[in-house]
């Protein structure tokens, strides 16, 4: 038997390869429209939660088409890490050949998680949001809220503010003072009350909450208007009647949102399977994103394991292509019972 190998790539192995976030949203655009066209095999997802308010999650999924790719993800997120010095959401990212099935690689899953739940969003605001957007709302200083910003401000070229908001205020400066020099054409607005607050989603053509799962919603219905877009990372963090409310409800797959129904994430029920919009569809025109500048549109994006896997080949390819990553044995014997 051949000797056989795979290749070990470090979060830092990663971010060597300086990829740009254009590929990044390309690729996670590029999976959704190729799940549409029925080509993707996406299994529900498989959780572990042995302690409150905590999940690690078996994500495995196959991507037909041009870019055929598999794989899985196996993802924990313990919001209580932050305390420990530790990341909140991390794992690994095992890539397996379609030819054998045998594992390729074996990556670190942390910066996936975090910037393909971002490029889902700007995705989903390329198709979703109002023409002259200059202003979006982000609730969360934390990774997401950092990613948010930056994935957002390539599909939305004219975007010209962000206000900002944390439980935390040393999150939100730290926020300030990392994102301002990364984005110095954009301002960047705090948000230190609820007033403040609510002037920021009054002056916004979207609000993105990007917090860690909550017992209680955050943001109600009345603090909404039309003509916006919503984006909740976490679906407990809006009030359940909003998702009815809402002119158009988008999502990455409808199967894991009736997954997260069962589970209770939305006390008020979802609107009925007809409008029930796939984001996939939108992208390749069997749906239409927003029919007029005065819908709210609301999304849930549960993060499925396709972008995952898309990225995860994406970053095995250049991986291999710039010789970076550390190739590891996996066996050598023919002969495994002693």
């Amino acid at each position: 038997m051949a000797k056989v190998q795979f290749r070990y790539i470090s979060q830092e192995d990663i971010l060597a390869l300086n990829i740009p976030y254009e590929d990044v949203i390309n690729a996670v655009e590029n999976v959704m429209s190729e799940f549409s066209k029925g080509t993707c095999q996406l299994p529900v997802k498989i959780h572990v939660n042995s302690r409150p308010q905590t999940y690690i999650n078996a994500m495995p999924a196959y991507i037909g088409g041009e870019h055929e790719a598999q794989g899985m993800k196996w993802i924990a997120g313990y919001p209580n890490n932050r305390t420990k010095g530790l990341p909140v959401t991390w794992g690994l990212m095992v890539m397996n050949d379609c030819e054998t099935g045998g594992v390729t690689a074996v990556m670190d899953a942390r910066w996936i998680t975090a910037i393909r739940t971002a490029a889902v969003a700007a995705v989903t605001a390329k198709y979703c949001k109002v023409k002259n957007t200059e202003a979006i709302t982000i609730i969360g200083a934390g990774e997401q809220g950092r990613s948010n910003a930056r994935l957002m401000k390539i599909v939305i070229p004219e975007l010209k503010r962000i206000y900002i908001g944390d439980l935390y205020d040393a999150a939100i400066d730290a926020y300030l003072k990392k994102m301002q020099p990364l984005m110095p054409d954009v301002e960047f607005i705090p948000i230190r009350n609820d007033e403040e607050r609510q002037k920021a989603i009054d002056n916004s053509q979207i609000l993105i909450t990007a917090t860690q799962r909550s017992d209680k919603p955050i943001i109600f219905t009345e603090m909404l208007h039309k003509g916006m877009l919503g984006i909740p990372l976490e679906s407990t963090a809006w009030e359940g009647k909003t998702y009815n409310w809402a002119d158009r409800f988008v999502c990455d797959d409808v199967n894991l949102v009736k997954q997260y129904l069962a589970d209770g994430k939305y006390t008020d029920g979802l609107p009925k399977d007809e409008d029930l919009l796939i984001l996939g569809d939108i992208i390749n025109g069997k749906k239409c994103g927003r029919a007029s500048e005065e819908e709210f549109v609301i999304t849930s994006s549960h993060g499925i394991a396709l972008s995952d896997v898309a990225l995860g080949q994406m970053i095995l390819e250049k991986a291999e292509k710039q010789g970076i990553g550390t190739m590891l044995t996996l066996m050598e014997e023919t002969d495994i019972i002693r």
